[in-house]
């Protein structure tokens, strides 16, 4: 949860996002990222895909409608989806413009995609969007000395780098934090894991 949520603070100009589309939000991963986010940016605006309200806050608000990905410059996904429901909820809007000057269909220029495994999405039609998968860790030799090799081959990741939840394992036996996965994730604690990752060298690898 870390991971994501220091990708998305971190990303050039994201002080200046207003709102963001999140799938995958009542997730555990999810809703720790929300809330760590109306915490830094109280006027953040959050769009929730899910038929389920779980996340109760003034700046939440739910749909239904899997094409309002389109009206955020920022949009997450962190729960998997079938790849033809965006093929649809994006077909009526393939090759429309989406330059200011062209009164703009749709404002979406960035989606980040914590799910695994990573699909990218087909986003032909769409020149200005970009889909990056993001919570992959950098074990890069250059910047730490703490993990070295091939880590999560069978996820499609390359040398040098792993996914969070795996080091966090590595990390917890590193400092003998005993403890268990149940229930939500604490925030405190997120962060806490986050700074240890830190100081072993790991980084968020570069989108």
């Amino acid at each position: 949860a870390a991971s994501v949520y220091h990708q998305l603070i971190d990303l050039p100009g994201f002080d200046k996002v207003d709102s963001i589309f999140f799938v995958g939000a009542n997730g555990k991963i999810g809703n720790a990222v929300c809330k760590q986010l109306l915490v830094t940016k109280p006027d953040l605006k959050i769009t929730i895909y899910s038929l389920s309200h779980t996340l109760d806050h003034p700046n939440v608000t739910y749909t239904s409608d899997l094409a309002d990905i389109l009206n955020h410059k920022v949009a997450v996904l962190g729960k998997s989806l079938a790849r033809r429901k965006y093929s649809k909820a994006l077909a009526p809007f393939r090759g429309a413009s989406s330059r200011k000057e062209e009164l703009t269909p749709y404002k979406c220029r960035l989606i980040l995609d914590y799910t695994v495994p990573y699909v990218p999405i087909d986003l032909s039609g769409f020149k200005n969007i970009e889909h990056h998968q993001i919570a992959v860790l950098d074990t890069s030799p250059s910047t730490s000395n703490f993990l070295k090799g091939h880590f999560d081959t069978a996820f499609g990741l390359e040398q040098h780098q792993i996914y969070p939840c795996h080091a966090g394992c590595i990390i917890n036996t590193v400092y003998d934090r005993q403890t268990d996965e149940v229930g939500e994730i604490c925030v405190n604690d997120m962060m806490t894991m986050w700074r240890r990752g830190l100081e072993l060298g790991l980084r968020n690898k570069v989108l």
